[in-house]
């Protein structure tokens, strides 16, 4: 087992290229799956995700000290990755912003689902119906629910979804 001081010591390399694959997923993926109206309400602050990627490491890396282990399942790094950009907020709405809806004030919220749930099987996101997907996004904006809860429910999330139940 490695010693206390390397687990919670975040490493350089692995902050840098998470926050170049949130970026990339951010462009590539998830703002491009927005309509064009909400497109042109926002902007990634990209200053913003990077505190975000380092608060994620600072805490996991605790977390993982605490454990003892030197690894973090795929279920706390979607836990930690769905609370740092909830927190942060690294999505901003454009000052001359004139469509000012619900997909728009919560969208660092969507935005940290669809990043931590990169780390379940993708069979997860497909049994997510909008009620739920809409519950989630309420108890991220809402509700204070710590990481290792969230970790716990993206369990049961992905357990519920590899046996074909809806949710």
């Amino acid at each position: 087992m490695a010693n206390t001081e390397e687990l919670i010591k975040p490493n350089p390399e692995d902050i840098r290229t998470r926050f170049e694959t949130l970026v990339k997923l951010y462009k590539e993926q998830f703002y491009l799956g927005l309509d064009e109206k909400n497109r042109e309400s926002i902007f990634l602050s990209e200053e913003l995700l990077h505190c975000a990627v380092n608060a994620y490491f600072d805490d996991i890396y605790k977390y993982k000290a605490y454990a003892g282990s030197p690894y973090a399942d795929n279920h706390k790094q979607a836990a930690f990755t769905i609370i740092w950009i909830s927190r942060f907020h690294p999505i901003q709405i454009k000052p001359e912003c004139d469509n000012v809806n619900t997909t728009v004030l919560t969208i660092n919220e969507a935005f940290a689902l669809y990043a931590g749930f990169m780390f379940l099987d993708p069979s997860v996101i497909s049994k997510l119906q909008k009620t739920f997907y809409r519950h989630l996004i309420y108890t991220l904006v809402y509700r204070e629910l710590p990481a290792r809860g969230w970790a716990t429910l993206i369990y049961l999330i992905e357990t519920a979804a590899k046996k074909g139940v809806q949710f």
